[in-house]
């Protein structure tokens, strides 16, 4: 299980070799504004979110157990309510069903708090329609209208290279620098970014 990473709704190639990597944004104000499709709409949080936030997380394998996405919604997120109504998305179906989520919260990689793009996900049935792209859209607008400026950044790993490439249409670039204070895993950005780019290299031959 990968905790507390970044998702995408393009999946991850586990193929290739992992290596955790980070993507920062500095012109946080510029960034392209994508719409959900017709019959989806964003929602403030609901009692009952909780849970279909752990069952959408835990469908498309991001974590090993409902009950592992459950405490992590209810330890990461819960303890802080405040931010959970004005940081986290929720877009919802016609029926008031999660179709997608994401948060903007705090990150304390770097020994210091910036703001991170955190837990975007797409349940597997409202997948490829572009609803990751209106929610980290949403994110951002967020991010800007609560005041926050200049930095923002997220975490991630190679085998979600396709998603990277996603932000990267977003204005995040790969973090290259001395390993942060607060970084748990290995620190090999250069290997990591080769692997990515030979990847998303074959990927963008393949869609073309």
């Amino acid at each position: 299980m990968i905790l507390g990473k970044t998702f995408l709704e393009t999946g991850m190639d586990r193929s290739v070799p992992y290596l955790e990597v980070i993507l920062e944004k500095t012109d946080t104000s510029v960034y392209p504004k994508y719409e959900l499709p017709a019959g989806f709409s964003f929602s403030q949080y609901k009692p009952g979110f909780d849970k279909q936030w752990a069952t959408l997380n835990y469908d498309i394998t991001h974590t090993e157990s409902l009950e592992e996405a459950e405490t992590i919604f209810r330890e990461e997120f819960m303890k802080d309510f405040e931010s959970l109504k004005q940081k986290m998305v929720f877009a919802v179906d016609e029926n008031n069903n999660l179709a997608g989520v994401g948060a903007i919260w705090d990150g304390n990689d770097f020994g210091e708090i910036h703001q991170r793009l955190h837990w975007i996900a797409v349940a597997a049935q409202y997948q490829n329609r572009g609803i990751a792209k209106a929610v980290i859209s949403k994110a951002l607008d967020i991010y800007n209208n609560l005041g926050y400026n200049g930095y923002i950044y997220l975490t991630s790993q190679t085998w979600s290279y396709k998603a990277l490439n996603i932000y990267m249409k977003f204005g995040f670039k790969p973090y290259m620098g001395e390993k942060p204070v607060n970084w748990d895993e290995d620190w090999r950005p250069v290997e990591a970014w080769n692997i990515i780019n030979e990847k998303l290299d074959e990927y963008r031959n393949k869609k073309s």
